[in-house]
């Protein structure tokens, strides 16, 4: 399953083959298949356990506090969720969201978590106008694009798995794209 997941992310599920996952986990191709009826069987399974896993920490992150202590708790849960699991993070949250339609009902979204604290942000004027899913997207995108290109770009030109020293300017710039403004 590492071996899978950590495929996934390198590579997203369109471009892993079996015999990539095979060969990462020391074992047959045909042994992967004595598991799973499909490549695409084990993308799901583990797109499903990883996303209701990063679901659960996100809501439990968020079950207290005030908006801008919920905010403040999805930047760092996502943080903290990509640096305990950089690969399920990836895989889950920047490579593959194609797998998201077959989740099983009832599978908590991380942005329906953003939207309903920022709509109560709105209701209490505290969050700019607009519409609660877009703000949710910006707001997320603010903390997953600095994760895009720590993955993605040159080796050394930006780690986030090591440095910390970042995360207050995702969360400052995270803050200020839905913070009301004030005159």
């Amino acid at each position: 399953m590492r071996a899978a997941l950590s495929r996934f992310a390198e590579q997203g599920y369109d471009g892993t083959r079996v015999r990539h996952i095979a060969e990462r986990a020391g074992v047959s191709d045909a042994a992967l298949y004595r598991h799973f009826p499909s490549v695409e069987a084990l993308a799901q399974e583990l797109f499903a356990t990883w996303f209701g896993e990063f679901g659960t920490r996100l809501a439990d992150a968020v079950a207290e506090g005030d908006t801008d202590d919920k905010l403040r708790a999805v930047v760092r849960t996502v943080l903290r969720f990509y640096r305990e699991e950089p690969a399920a993070a990836t895989f889950i949250l920047l490579r593959q969201d194609s797998l998201m339609p077959a989740l099983p009902a009832g599978s908590a979204y991380p942005l329906e978590t953003v939207e309903a604290i920022i709509a109560t942000g709105q209701q209490q004027g505290l969050i700019r106008n607009g519409q609660p899913n877009l703000l949710a997207a910006i707001f997320l995108g603010c903390v997953l694009r600095p994760i895009h290109l720590a993955n993605f770009a040159a080796a050394g030109a930006f780690d986030l798995l090591a440095e910390t020293g970042h995360d207050t300017t995702i969360e400052s710039a995270a803050l200020a794209a839905v913070r009301q403004e004030t005159p």
